[in-house]
């Protein structure tokens, strides 16, 4: 973002002049004004990002609070010894190669279109500063030639900016290429992104808050909260939303060896921080009276269907098996997810958009290097190959291939009786808690699909925990796998699985190469918290 201290320019071509030296393509060069924000170290009378350019991107100062060098090195693993400013090297190829350049996760940038300038604004106290650069330089801006939209992003509360900007330019908005996008201060990475990229294509747009700021809402003289209905209360952030999951785990006695318990325990968790009231109701109690009523359901679906009852939001999240759901059942939810976005686009021609894409995820309170352990790390097991799964009474080819081969397979997973692989079963069940260290402590782990869903792109949510712990996968071949962005390693025949298990045990620098930027990838894109402010900005919209 630029700031109100910078001499306005007579051309846009004059702003970009003085950066041609480091990069002289333009699109790159609006990328790099659109990402850098100025340092507080800069030299007298220099410009902040010139300063960043010429040397002081090797002090160690983030150039950017949406830009983190260190995370940014570990998802462009393949760059060489750097002898440039990171953010140079985003803008010139990594923007190209579809990098990652926010791992702070403010807004998704990399896939904002090429011709988009955004500004952001999360705090009160910048409204002076944006009003003030916008009126030194947006006559300029949208006059030039070529020249990029500016969209305005305000995650303030309140989104005090957004009102003041309104009032100050609202002709400029019916005319320039000037868009405000007012969001949820809550909402996740991958709401704003998805928010940005949408709306980025429209020739004009003024979105307002979902949530009437509160001095707002007293200066409209606003009903006394007790006067207002439950749902106007949910709809205005009044008042926590009640949400009950239903989990398919059939009972307490055997939920533990279900892994949609703890997806379900995990999201709950990532909910309850971010102000809901969650509650898990496993499969024997679904035919029970809800106690209390819940303001919304949301059923995760597997292998077991739930028809919803009326009164309450109804949300679904498709995780599984999606053969088997048809769209009579989908056409009774208010709004479905689902865990593949091919699949998404395919319902889309049915369901418009009741359905939209939310991929799986991990917990990083469980999974990541640094969550919190009650056990020892080092008392743990280290495999050289392991795999984690019940036998689910069919072949798994990828067990019984790396088996076949003579690999030292570790099997945990229960219902192997009767099999080949029944002497290298471990143990029939690893704890949740513990499972992070498990992946993180062997050599290498492997991955499968159901072949349904591997066709239909829902990945597998053992690949997202994996990366997380920072471990490192081999898997079969899926649809969608260029989310990992080449990152993992797959094969589609035990030959090819062979292979790959040979090369990557002789290789560990390369191996931890790639965990480590695969857990940067999944922490920074893929967790509960980030799927429970999309499921919360969801409802809000419906409440």
């Amino acid at each position: 973002m630029l700031r109100q201290h910078e001499a306005p320019p007579s051309t846009w071509a004059t702003l970009l002049g003085p950066y041609r030296a480091f990069c002289p393509t333009p699109a790159t060069l609006l990328r790099l004004i659109a990402f850098f924000d100025p340092l507080d170290h800069a030299e007298k009378n220099d410009n902040a990002l010139l300063a960043h350019l010429r040397g002081g991107w090797q002090t160690d100062h983030a150039p950017a609070p949406w830009f983190d060098p260190e995370g940014y090195e570990a998802l462009s693993a393949n760059r060489s010894a750097p002898k440039e400013a990171a953010i140079l090297h985003y803008a010139r190829e990594g923007w190209a190669n579809a990098l990652d350049p926010d791992p702070r996760r403010i807004c998704d940038m990399s896939r904002i279109r090429d011709r988009s300038l955004l500004i952001l604004a999360n705090a009160r106290t910048q409204s002076t500063a944006v009003l003030a650069w916008l009126t030194r330089h947006l006559e300029h801006v949208t006059a030039a030639a070529n020249a990029p939209d500016l969209i305005l992003l305000d995650t303030s509360p309140g989104h005090e900016t957004t009102r003041t900007v309104a009032q100050h330019f609202g002709p400029e908005l019916d005319k320039a290429r000037l868009r405000l996008v007012a969001a949820d201060p809550g909402a996740g990475f991958e709401a704003l992104a998805d928010l940005v990229r949408t709306e980025a294509a429209k020739p004009r747009l003024l979105i307002l808050p979902p949530v009437l700021p509160v001095q707002a809402a007293a200066r409209l003289s606003a009903p006394a909260t007790h006067r207002l209905s439950r749902r106007a209360q949910l709809r205005l952030g009044k008042i926590p939303p009640r949400i009950t999951i239903r989990c398919p785990a059939p009972d307490l006695a055997r939920a533990h060896r279900w892994g949609d318990f703890h997806f379900a325990e995990s999201l709950a968790a990532a909910l309850q921080r971010a102000g809901a009231q969650p509650r898990i109701v496993l499969a024997e109690h679904w035919l029970e009276e809800e106690d209390p009523a819940p303001d919304a359901t949301l059923l995760l679906r597997g292998v077991r269907r739930r028809r919803p009852k009326p009164g309450s939001v109804n949300l679904m999240w498709i995780l599984s098996h999606p053969d088997s759901i048809k769209l009579d059942e989908l056409a009774r939810y208010d709004h479905v997810f689902i865990a593949s976005q091919s699949h998404t686009r395919k319902l889309k021609k049915d369901l418009g958009n009741r359905v939209s894409t939310l991929m799986q995820c991990s917990d990083q309170y469980r999974f990541a290097p640094d969550a919190e352990s009650r056990v020892s790390e080092d008392s743990l097991p280290a495999n050289e190959l392991l795999f984690v799964g019940n036998s689910r009474r069919a072949e798994r080819w990828i067990v019984t291939a790396a088996l076949e081969a003579g690999h030292p397979l570790s099997i945990y997973g229960a219902e192997w009786e009767d099999t080949p692989a029944a002497a290298h079963v471990v143990a029939e069940n690893v704890p949740n808690e513990q499972l992070g260290s498990y992946y993180r402590r062997a050599d290498i782990v492997l991955n499968d699909h159901w072949p349904d869903m591997a066709a239909r792109g829902f990945v597998s949510n053992r690949l997202f925990d994996i990366a997380m712990a920072r471990g490192f996968p081999i898997s079969d071949h899926f649809s969608g796998s260029e989310m990992f962005r080449g990152l993992l390693p797959q094969v589609s025949d035990p030959a090819d699985l062979s292979r790959a298990i040979r090369y990557f045990a002789d290789h560990p620098d390369e191996r931890n190469r790639r965990a480590a930027a695969l857990h940067a990838l999944v922490r920074h894109h893929h967790t509960f918290d980030a799927r429970a402010s999309t499921i919360l900005a969801r409802l809000r919209q419906i409440f």
